[in-house]
């Protein structure tokens, strides 16, 4: 993992601390736990040719790797990641929201989960994104089943305003897993 993205991964935990305060009352939801997301992929199309940062549809498919920890820091889950998300809207540098995605999650005893992203905001600039994301694990799934997703993230895209384009995408989420009691 590049030196970048860890420390991205670390400013989007304190993000994501500051974003859901651990209260002491019992309708808080309680924390199941914390996963970091870690995903490589390409754009169907390239992004930004030639310099235009003209809006475009796309889709962005990404494998990797996920590790969840307890609140007590103790690995709980681990396993590979399949992410396709179709983007209506993506550029180098802007805005993007609402889009929609699902993560599916190959867990090591080879049970699955999907995590549904319900919404997500994306600001770019040149490429480098800053993400926060809702929703929820489906019902189906192996672990985690019914929890709520919030997550806080970064990606870094190679390529913008050159003659081919970004097509590569780096990108790593923190992700808090939790449940009303």
């Amino acid at each position: 993992m590049k030196p970048v993205l860890v420390g991205a991964a670390l400013t989007a935990v304190a993000l994501l601390e500051a974003a859901i305060p651990a209260g002491a009352a019992s309708a808080d939801p309680e924390v199941d736990a914390t996963c970091v997301r870690t995903l490589h992929g390409t754009f169907d199309s390239p992004v930004d040719q030639g310099g235009g940062n003209a809006p475009q549809a796309d889709t962005l498919h990404m494998t990797g790797t996920v590790t969840c920890v307890d609140p007590a820091g103790r690995v709980v889950a681990a396993g590979t990641v399949d992410h396709a998300v179709t983007l209506p809207r993506t550029e180098c540098t802007g805005d993007e929201h609402g889009d929609t995605s699902t993560t599916r999650v190959t867990w090591a005893d080879g049970s699955v989960s999907t995590l549904g992203f319900e919404h997500i905001d994306v600001v770019k600039a040149d490429g480098t994104a800053s993400l926060v994301a809702t929703g929820t694990v489906t019902p189906d799934s192996a672990r985690f089943a019914g929890d709520t997703l919030h997550g806080v993230g970064t990606s870094i895209s190679t390529g913008c305003g050159t003659t081919a384009g970004a097509r590569k995408v780096a990108s790593t989420t923190v992700i808090r897993l939790t449940h009303r009691p």
